[in-house]
């Protein structure tokens, strides 16, 4: 056996145990598990309105909207063919609806949306929301079955990775180089245990949004003080799926996520250092002729000049994120349709860091942020530049909105 398989192996047997002590055991790490209790996922950095519109029937049950608004600009070194040097428009118009309260709650997300990744081309925010998951890129009910049980059901955030999808809901305006080793919405169902200390949560989903209901996932986290928790989570593909779209690219809609992730929350300091391995295994039967797969490491940051208070950000809030990641790519896919594999080729890595300086007055918001990515043993073409040869890619962007 390969050390990258027995390394796979091994980590996986580590989660999976966690996972399984979880389930038997119970749960309560909200930040890094998705809420059976439907809510909005944020970083510590930008907060919604604490008044939301609101509406409340003896029938119908209680419910609130809340809106995003925001637009950016920036500008980057070394565009790839088919990216210009400088870009600017909507980065998300969104509604956010929800009911909160009953053996039912619902959770519905419409409009349109870019997802910009350092180190990965742009796409246009119109083109980007036809092409992944339309305009309403998140949907689900989530049925409580007791005290401490409920399932959800519907389009759901998936769990490979600790960073959620869409700019606002960040910490940075980009996603970073280990999320794009993963999936970010998966259709399925998922069962949710939480009591005391520790919640977990166990899914069968369609993977990076293919429609095959072919991937299985487990999460586990446990609180280990009140500003603290650890969770380990695996989640992957147990069958070949030969579709390759933008929203489902083939190699990681075959793959398998492995997370071990670390979380303090305090009122000025935030930390999130995490490490994700990823494994595609050989398929020939659709067209994937060896393993592959990443490691990598990052960490995330928060100081809060305006500190918080319990969790919640003053009226003025400006704080500082960074996060800085290395990762690594093993094997090769030999894919005849994706010569380069995962990342710029095989055996190549990378590193990153980012810093988005946040400030945040009632509803509005405004950030700026730097992005630098170098790597190291491309392919030729496969890097940056007109040629794919330049091998470092520097972002200037803005980012500024409102959120209701």
């Amino acid at each position: 056996m390969s050390s990258s398989k027995l390394l796979f192996s091994v980590f996986g047997a580590v989660c999976g145990i966690l996972g399984f002590i979880g389930l038997v055991n119970s749960a309560n790490a909200e930040d890094l598990l998705p809420d059976p209790v439907i809510g909005f996922v944020m970083g510590d950095t930008l907060q919604f309105t604490p008044n939301p519109l609101h509406t409340s029937s003896d029938s119908l049950g209680d419910w609130s909207i809340q809106a995003i608004g925001s637009g950016f600009a920036f500008q980057q070194t070394n565009p790839v063919p088919g990216n210009f040097g400088s870009y600017s428009g909507i980065s998300n118009l969104q509604v956010d609806i929800q009911k909160t309260n009953g053996p039912i709650t619902v959770y519905l997300q419409a409009g349109t949306y870019a997802i910009p990744s350092i180190g990965m081309p742009y796409t246009r925010t119109s083109t980007n929301t036809e092409s992944t998951f339309g305009y309403v890129p998140e949907a689900y009910i989530a049925l409580a079955m007791g005290k401490d049980w409920s399932i959800s059901l519907g389009k759901l955030p998936s769990m490979g990775g600790v960073e959620s999808t869409f700019t606002y809901q960040n910490t940075n305006i980009q996603r970073g180089l280990l999320w794009t080793q993963t999936n970010s919405v998966s259709r399925g169902a998922q069962i949710n245990y939480q009591d005391g200390i520790f919640s977990a949560a166990l899914s069968v989903n369609d993977g990076a949004y293919s429609g095959v209901y072919n991937w299985i996932g487990g999460l586990v986290s446990v609180k280990t003080s009140e500003s603290s928790a650890v969770t380990a989570g695996w989640t992957g593909s147990l069958s070949p799926n030969v579709m390759n779209t933008t929203a489902t690219p083939l190699l990681q809609n075959n793959s398998q996520i492995s997370n071990l992730i670390y979380q303090y929350k305090g009122d000025r300091w935030s930390f999130t250092p995490y490490a994700q391995y990823t494994y595609i295994p050989s398929s020939p039967s659709i067209g994937i002729y060896g393993d592959s797969g990443t490691v990598g490491y990052a960490l995330m940051s928060t100081y809060h000049i305006d500190p918080l208070t319990n969790g919640v950000a003053p009226y003025r809030h400006i704080s500082i994120p960074t996060r800085f990641e290395y990762q690594s790519s093993f094997g090769n896919s030999r894919n005849a349709n994706l010569p380069a594999g995962l990342m710029y080729g095989p055996g190549s890595s990378a590193w990153s860091a980012t810093i988005t300086p946040t400030v945040q007055l009632g509803k509005l918001f405004a950030r700026i942020e730097l992005a630098y990515v170098k790597a190291f043993n491309t392919t030729s073409g496969s890097a940056f530049g007109a040629n794919g040869t330049n091998n470092t890619q520097v972002r200037g962007m803005l980012e500024a909105g409102f959120l209701y």
